[in-house]
């Protein structure tokens, strides 16, 4: 039996197509401020909360020990802070951070609390 198309043009196409789906969902994305969430405990976050001031406010549930969660934000300068609570029931918070209407906010949530650093 004759193949319609060798086996290498096959896995370059696939490649392209995977490669082309994230770089097109990286374009119409590109400069919606975001929240990168790292849970650096041994425990799972039973609840993450990002609250803003001007009345917004996401949630994002059961986040693994370890693991990282990506949430996008509004296209607005804000005020912003991050709040956790673990599965033992402890209540974590961060200071306020200023975000203009782009950028990264990484939150990194450890035993001790919150701490948050925003990139432009």
């Amino acid at each position: 039996m004759k193949r319609v198309v060798p086996i290498p043009v096959g896995i370059g196409i696939a490649a392209g197509v995977i490669v082309g789906f994230f770089l097109g969902a990286m374009v119409t994305r590109h400069g919606e401020p975001a929240v990168v969430i790292r849970n650096a405990t041994d425990e799972t976050l039973q609840r993450v909360s990002i609250t803003t001031d001007v009345g917004e406010s996401y949630r994002l549930h059961e986040l693994q020990p370890h693991q990282t969660s990506t949430l996008r934000v509004s296209h607005r300068p804000m005020a912003l802070n991050v709040g956790a609570t673990t599965a033992s029931g402890k209540e974590l918070s961060s200071e306020k951070v200023y975000i203009a209407s782009q950028g990264v906010v990484f939150a990194l949530v450890s035993s001790d609390g919150i701490t948050l650093q925003y990139e432009r």
